[in-house]
């Protein structure tokens, strides 16, 4: 199993970096989890994302969601697929010949502002593209706590502590284990998530602990509960600020309560299950 940050921002994209964004690949999965601006285009870098098997959402704040539908309409026009439109404004569409829909899974009530999102930005000249969360994707409102099967995976969501419905990500696959924290405040079932994971990615978005309903973790926190899950090793990311001195701070206050491997993870890294291969 791998891990690649797509993006590692908190809020909106700045100073070159997508916000959230994390693509992680098995022997027979490609599943992105988060998906906030900028994240559409610095996937690219990586894969298409017709080759995806799922995109899924922690919650639907704009910094984790919105690059959702580019996403999609990418996803209906494959591999050297082109665009073609004729004179008289009709299109003449190439994505038709696949039949894998993506598995996009998504917060309950999701579904319909998803609808309404495509809604406002209509193409006219190719109306196909219009379609992406009925072509492109398999839309499935998850349960908070369910769990659902991805070619050699299962996704695990556990639900979260956020200002929105939120739910960590639990990955586990033959080769390793991942658990995401999306965007939470302290609380018990982050240790469920991490229990013994390979690889934990862990919002640092705060100096000091959030006493307040908003749900956002420190790096104090972050690394408490690495500690108290025994995973393997730490990703830090949902950094709310860009400068190496704030996020190595962020890096410091976990190591006052994990000892194991803390890596600031910054986008275009990749971190392996078996070997480390952040850079």
């Amino acid at each position: 199993m791998e891990l690649t940050i797509i993006g590692n921002r908190a809020g909106m994209p700045a100073d070159g970096a997508a916000s959230s964004g994390y693509l992680v690949r098995t022997k027979r999965a490609r599943i992105l989890m988060d998906c906030g601006p900028g994240v559409a285009v610095m996937l690219t870098k990586y894969t298409h994302a017709s080759e995806l098997d799922a995109v899924v959402i922690s919650h639907m704040h704009l910094d984790h969601c919105y690059d959702v539908l580019p996403i999609g309409k990418q996803a209906l026009l494959p591999y050297g697929k082109t665009w073609l439109v004729d004179t008289d404004g009709k299109g003449d569409f190439h994505g038709d010949d696949t039949d894998r829909r993506i598995k996009l899974l998504v917060p309950r009530g999701a579904a319909a502002t998803l609808d309404r999102l495509a809604e406002l930005f209509p193409v006219r000249a190719i109306p196909q593209l219009n379609r992406a969360f009925e072509l492109a994707y398999e839309v499935i409102e998850y349960e908070r706590g369910g769990s659902y099967d991805i070619a050699d995976c299962t996704v695990n969501m556990v639900p979260m502590v956020h200002s929105s419905p939120d739910c960590g990500i639990r990955i586990e696959a033959p080769t390793g284990s991942l658990g995401f924290t999306g965007d939470t405040g302290y609380n018990e079932n982050l240790v469920t998530l991490a229990r013994d994971a390979d690889i934990l990615l862990a919002e640092a978005s705060l100096r000091e602990p959030d006493h307040t309903n908003h749900g956002h973790l420190s790096g104090t926190e972050v690394g408490r509960v690495a500690s108290r899950a025994g995973v393997r090793e730490l990703v830090l990311t949902h950094f709310t600020a860009p400068e190496p001195a704030w996020k190595q701070a962020r890096q410091a206050d976990a190591a006052t309560e994990f000892s194991g491997p803390i890596h600031i993870g910054e986008p275009g890294m990749t971190f392996s299950t078996l070997v480390n291969s952040g850079r």
